[in-house]
C-alpha cells in the first residue's frame, strides 16, 4: 500500500489543518485588534 498520491494527499491534509487553525487564530486576533482600534478612536 505505497501509493504516492495517497501519501501526498495525507501530507497536504496534515499540513493544511494546522495552517488553517493558525490562520483563523491570527485572523481573529487581527480583527479583534482592528475593532479595539476603532473603539479607541471613537
Amino acid at each position: 500500500m505505497h501509493d504516492s498520491t495517497l501519501w501526498a494527499s495525507w501530507y497536504v491534509w496534515l499540513l493544511a489543518f494546522p495552517a488553517l487553525v493558525i490562520g483563523t487564530l491570527i485572523w481573529d486576533w487581527v480583527q479583534g485588534r482592528q475593532t479595539v482600534r476603532v473603539r479607541r478612536r471613537r
